[in-house]
């Protein structure tokens, strides 16, 4: 590591998902979209049935020798079982890419598979090019489009990362002053979000940050709690000056506000 890369690396407070920085180049905004993870996390599901397939084929000797019956229902396991995941992912990727409310709240208890499958999908996406950030980014806008929102006690909280430029996170708090159901916090890193968060008890959360700590966080939140992450763009590099899209900001606000009816998040 040269000079000029360990001063880039060290001239920042870096968060801990970006702990293995030494500045490296990198886009400073990435845009990648739903239909990367989707694609990826597909094949990764085609791959678990194949081996699942596999496995029935290499035992079934053994259940034959049990009888028919045994056999059967083994065979009649895998198929099921094969059958179901392929239902729920073509669901899941139908509540995803179309504006069907009914479908996106029918599947956004199923975020927790998508966890599942997303380390798979990155080694993956990793061997094909793709940068842990991009399959990130795109995790995030598939996860986005699952929130849906409902009239509800509580406040929103906006969680504001420390990197953010001053003058964007000026912005930010003077949108938000304009809503008087929205709390704003800036969190140094994971671990005070969280606490913020069991003090708070929010009913929804607009979290910026970085496509890994969004990811972190999304994963710890999201099963019980509505969350939008925004996630910034860095022109200095990670955990220096970072700026968002404030528009989309606005927009994620608006969108969980009380309300009587529900509805569903989608990028400006």
């Amino acid at each position: 590591m040269n000079a000029k890369t360990d001063k880039r690396s060290r001239d920042r407070v870096l968060g801990d998902e970006w702990l293995d920085w030494h500045g490296s180049d990198e886009p400073s905004e990435i845009r990648e979209g739903k239909r990367t993870f989707l694609l990826l996390s597909l094949a990764v599901l085609v791959g678990f049935i194949f081996l699942a397939v596999l496995f029935w084929y290499l035992v079934l000797p053994r259940f034959e020798q049990y009888g028919g019956g045994f056999a059967a229902a083994f065979t009649v396991g895998i198929a099921a079982g094969a059958a179901f995941f392929l239902v729920w992912y073509g669901l899941l990727a139908a509540a995803v890419l179309s504006r069907r409310f009914y479908l996106a709240v029918c599947m956004s208890r199923g975020r927790r598979l998508l966890f599942m499958l997303f380390p798979f999908a990155a080694r993956l996406a990793s061997s094909l090019g793709i940068s842990r950030d991009r399959i990130g980014h795109s995790f995030i806008a598939v996860s986005n489009s699952l929130a849906a929102a409902s009239a509800g006690r509580g406040a929103v909280l906006a969680l504001l990362p420390r990197c953010l430029s001053a003058e964007i996170k000026g912005k930010l708090r003077e949108i938000c002053s304009a809503y008087p159901d929205v709390t704003v916090h800036t969190a140094p890193g994971g671990a005070e979000a969280r606490s913020c968060i069991r003090d708070l008890r929010p009913r929804a959360i607009v979290a910026v940050a970085c496509e890994r700590d969004l990811m972190s966080g999304i994963h710890d939140v999201a099963p019980r709690i509505p969350v939008i992450g925004i996630p910034n763009s860095r022109p200095l590099g990670p955990c220096k000056e970072t700026e968002i899209d404030v528009e989309a900001f606005r927009e994620a606000l608006d969108f969980f506000r009380a309300r009587s009816s529900p509805d569903r998040w989608h990028a400006p």
